[in-house]
């Protein structure tokens, strides 16, 4: 009974603590991100966070090459600060120096950049020629995107934008929602499949009975 007990808590708390986030491609990252760039983590201090075993980590990144930045060019010359936190489960670990692929959102309060496991942030070593290709595609598609806005007369700009403030919560929520509608269109799969399923039993039992 104790032994159901403890692996019931487990259980539990590995749940309450696991990122619910669907795992995002290149393409989906690159769109939803606010900054996109290769960095290399010179640095990494461990702050508290509060909790006693969870902690929180700010790393000195070197920005390398950009693909994506559209109201930040700058406030990021070719460093940044990243931030990771235990106490968030989706926070992507900037705990150790090396070269990476950054998928980031940026905090408004604090200037920090910080990514999720979900967003298709990796190791430089993980990163394919293909990879490469595709993130070039991506930005001079977003380049000549930022001409057409950036041609618009200027009070039609003021307007029609909002003011640039990406905010942690928003992005959560997003994600959130994301992941909902995509539950939601499993679900209805599932259904249908088992719909067919019953309805091809009862008919084979309907056809069985009356053969004999």
């Amino acid at each position: 009974m104790k032994r159901f007990l403890f692996f019931t808590i487990l259980f539990l708390s590995v749940k309450m603590w696991a990122c619910k986030c669907e795992a995002q491609n290149i393409q989906q990252s690159f769109k939803n991100a606010d900054f996109v760039f290769i960095g290399d983590i010179q640095s990494v201090k461990q702050t508290p966070s509060g909790f006693k075993t969870l902690q929180n980590f700010i790393s000195t990144v070197k920005i390398e090459k950009v693909f994506k930045s559209e109201n930040y060019d700058g406030f990021y010359v070719d460093q940044a600060t990243l931030f990771t936190s235990q106490i968030r489960s989706c926070d992507y670990p900037f705990i150790e120096k090396g070269r990476y692929l950054i998928f980031g959102y940026i905090d408004s309060d604090t200037g920090f950049i910080y990514s999720e496991h979900c967003l298709a942030t990796k190791e430089m070593s993980f990163v394919t020629q293909e990879d490469f290709k595709l993130l070039e595609k991506l930005n001079a598609d977003f380049t000549q995107e930022l001409k057409v806005k950036n041609a618009k007369p200027q009070e039609l700009i003021e307007l029609l934008d909002e003011p640039n403030t990406p905010n942690q919560k928003i992005n959560t929520l997003d994600r959130e929602l994301s992941t909902s509608q995509s539950e939601n269109k499993n679900l209805k799969i599932v259904i249908i499949v088992i719909s067919m399923v019953f309805i091809l039993v009862l008919a084979f039992l309907i056809l069985k009975k009356k053969k004999k």
